[in-house]
C-alpha cells in the first residue's frame, strides 16, 4: 500500500510505500516547543520517502547531542518530517499528516520523563524509555523490518 501526504498549503506533497517501521511517541522538552506537545510520528527509511516541492530546513542539536534535522514547508511551515543524525538514514513523519490513512497505535515512547501531566500513556505502548533509549530503539526498528507490507 502506498501512502501520500502534503502540507497545509499543498506546496509540498510526499508519499512512500511500505508501512512504517515504528508508531512512537516523543516528549522531549524539544518536541515540545516544535510540536506544540509530545511528537507522535512514524519512522520510515529517508531512502523510501518522495518530496515534490521546496523544503526548508531548521537544525539544533537535540537530548542526544547530535543534530536534528526538521524539514519544512517553508510557505505555511507544516513539518514534514524530521532526520535525527542519532539513528542515520530514518526519518520521522508526523502522524497527522497521515491521519486518514494509518491509525496511529504508537508502540514506543522515549524521553518519558519528560511526558506532559496531561498526556496519558497509551495502552499499545511496548516499550517507554526515560531518555532516548537509541540502542533499544534500533533493535525494534531491524526486527520490524520483517512485518513490513
Amino acid at each position: 500500500m502506498a501512502y501520500s501526504g502534503k502540507c497545509a498549503c499543498g506546496n509540498v506533497k510526499f508519499n512512500f510505500e511500505h508501512d512504517p517501521m515504528m508508531h512512537f511517541m516523543c516528549h522531549c522538552t524539544d518536541c515540545q516547543v516544535m510540536f506544540n506537545g509530545s511528537f507522535e510520528g512514524y519512522a520510515i527509511s529517508r531512502d523510501e520517502l518522495s518530496i515534490e516541492g521546496d523544503l526548508s530546513t531548521y537544525t539544533y542539536t537535540g537530548g542526544s547531542e547530535l543534530s536534528l534535522h526538521v524539514n519544512f514547508c517553508g510557505m505555511c511551515s507544516t513539518k514534514i518530517f524530521t532526520q535525527p543524525d542519532v539513528l542515520e538514514g530514518m526519518i520521522y513523519v508526523p502522524a497527522g499528516l497521515l491521519r486518514d490513512q494509518i491509525e496511529f497505535k504508537p508502540k514506543v515512547e522515549i524521553w518519558a520523563g519528560s511526558r506532559p501531566s496531561w498526556t496519558n500513556k497509551p495502552e499499545c505502548l511496548v516499550e517507554s524509555y526515560t531518555e532516548n533509549g537509541t540502542i533499544e530503539r534500533i533493535s525494534s526498528l531491524l526486527e520490524n523490518l520483517e512485518q513490513r507490507t
